[in-house]
């Protein structure tokens, strides 16, 4: 493998409408294995682009961030209901956070009365996630820090939460290549293990034990984004269970009707 190979199958990715605003890490870091594992470089760019699609594109639907923020924008100039039903249009736009449409008023209160009302809270591969703000019940001096490898993504959110009167401190970061090192109360992982174990087996554990936070939430989705269940519930609860098999933490098991939770504590 060349670094010269390398940096072409990078700009072709850099040059694509759909991937062009991941981050760097995450790209170099697919395109590398891809390339390893094929002489040509047209057949990586593929493959790294088909990768891609796999941990990120598949999940969400164009988001026109401009018209977005407009209807955000107007909405914060009204009251709580109108900036809710702003935000629930921005959140339909991902399957994960649309998922949680239907729990919402129940989701954070659930998490915040087993580890306590935070002062910083970490959101790792945030998604759209950080539109659901006005359910978590938090006051504007919480430290919320938005992770995603979405660049553009995080730009959005980012003018989100200052719109909102938060910091605009969500950042684009690869988690595979660059952990967060960031203090917090709790750490998200919503939904994000099944990504993250496509790329590297045993990943989620890993993370989970690298993360400076004495709380930590896991989520899985209870039905596949055709709607069917298969199951699903109960393999994520015994795959859960054989990951927290030795260690230290107190698990509590939250089970909604589309989402199922686990709360970490150590």
């Amino acid at each position: 493998m060349s670094e010269s190979d390398l940096q072409a199958i990078l700009a072709a990715v850099a040059a694509s409408k759909k991937y062009g605003g991941v981050c760097p890490d995450t790209v170099r870091r697919i395109a590398a294995r891809e390339l390893a594992a094929r002489r040509s470089v047209k057949n990586a760019v593929k493959a790294t682009k088909r990768r891609l699609h796999q941990v990120y594109g598949a999940f969400e639907q164009a988001l026109d961030a401009e018209a977005a923020f407009r209807e955000l924008a107007e909405a914060w100039g009204g009251g709580q209901d109108e900036r809710r039903a702003a935000c629930r249009a921005v959140l339909a736009l991902h399957s994960s956070t649309r998922e949680r449409l239907p729990i919402l008023d129940r989701f954070y209160p659930a998490l915040w009365e087993i580890v306590g009302r935070p002062g910083t809270v970490l959101d790792l591969g945030c998604g759209l996630n950080p539109l659901a703000w006005p359910w978590m019940g938090l006051p504007p001096t919480t430290t919320y820090v938005p992770l995603d490898i979405d660049c553009q993504r995080i730009a959005f959110v980012n003018r989100f939460l200052d719109l909102a009167g938060l910091a605009p401190l969500a950042r684009c970061q690869d988690l595979l290549t660059r952990p967060p090192a960031d203090q917090a109360s709790v750490a998200l992982m919503l939904k994000l293990s099944p990504t993250l174990e496509r790329q590297e087996e045993g990943a989620t554990l890993r993370i989970l034990r690298e993360l400076r936070a004495p709380s930590v939430v896991v989520s899985f989705a209870v039905a596949s984004l055709t709607g069917r269940r298969k199951g699903m519930e109960e393999q994520y609860s015994s795959q859960f269970a054989a990951m927290a098999r030795g260690q230290s933490w107190r698990v509590t098991e939250l089970r909604f009707e589309t989402e199922l939770a686990f709360v970490v504590q150590r």
